[in-house]
């Protein structure tokens, strides 16, 4: 009663059924490739949290004890960058932090004079062997440490508009609104199910092998990240996310981004304009990295961009 039924790979000719053969073992390829990059990927996200969590939380407390024995007035250490929104990766992110002070103790000093106050306060405590450089510029207090990281320290007082750090010139207060991009980073984040995170981490773990001038600083990638997911409906796992990002932020990073903070007018002020040379030869880069993402046929090429090959 049953018989054969029609259709179906069984009744396909020869050519037909071994091009659908080919198809089905090309797809299981694939699979087994991204999976085995998806793996690679995960392992360096272990590597980098592990690694780089220890190291900065050690000179952190160290600075805040120094500062805290030194500097009376001292409200609190507000960490911003990186390290705040959680995405510190070695090499490539900054170390931000926001030293409150109390106004009162402060109001009559200029900002100039309160970073040469911090300033000493970090010569005359920290472990000059292995804070090998402490330098004040126009809006921090740096300190360089044996082992390659740098943390910055910027001098806020807390006013009837809120926080105010140095202004350019120096001379005067400027308000700034520090928690405004976190936020903004946290709910894209959230909103793609703790993946846009990863991914940023990742791709600063692939851009440390990079010309300085080649790559977005730490914070300049972080809102190219906002950028490229705040619509992103494709898929969340580690080796979609950060190729789509490297793809996205060769469009977005040829046109300035405004810096929500007000701590300057925009992120990536220092590669000039619209469309700008030092713009064009960064999207070349992040295009050539993203076009061999999206082009690979092996892991090998995902571990030569993240450098174990």
């Amino acid at each position: 009663m049953g018989g054969s039924g029609s259709g179906g790979v069984f009744n396909l000719n020869p050519d037909e059924a071994a091009k659908r053969r080919q198809e089905a073992e090309q797809a299981a390829r694939i699979g087994q490739i991204d999976a085995e990059v998806n793996a690679i990927l995960s392992k360096r996200l272990i590597e980098v949290n592990q690694r780089d969590s220890e190291a900065v939380n050690s000179h952190l407390e160290e600075i805040e004890a120094a500062i805290s024995d030194q500097i009376e007035g001292v409200d609190r250490l507000l960490f911003g960058g990186s390290v705040a929104k959680h995405t510190y990766v070695e090499g490539v992110s900054d170390i931000d932090s926001l030293l409150i002070l109390d106004t009162d103790d402060y109001a009559d000093l200029s900002p100039g004079e309160v970073m040469e106050k911090l300033q000493q306060a970090l010569e005359s405590r920290l472990n000059r062997s292995e804070a090998i450089e402490i330098r004040s510029g126009d809006l921090a207090v740096t300190v360089r440490y044996e082992d390659g990281l740098e943390i910055q320290l910027l001098p806020a007082v807390q006013r009837q508009k809120g926080l105010s750090i140095t202004s350019s010139t120096g001379n005067d207060w400027l308000a700034i609104n520090p928690e405004a991009f976190a936020e903004r980073l946290s709910k894209v984040n959230k909103d793609q199910a703790g993946a846009v995170v990863p991914a940023i981490k990742l791709a600063k773990s692939i851009l440390a092998n990079e010309a300085a001038t080649l790559r977005p600083n730490g914070y300049h990638l972080e809102a190219l990240a906002v950028a490229a997911f705040e619509d992103y409906s494709g898929p969340r796992n580690p080796k979609a996310m950060v190729t789509h990002l490297f793809d996205s932020a060769a469009k977005n990073v040829k046109q300035p981004i405004p810096d929500v903070t007000g701590q300057s007018p925009q992120v990536d002020a220092s590669l000039g304009g619209e469309n700008s040379a030092n713009r064009r030869r960064m999207s070349e880069r992040l295009r050539v990295i993203a076009r061999r993402m999206k082009n690979s046929s092996s892991i090998e090429t995902w571990q030569t961009l993240l450098g174990d090959a």
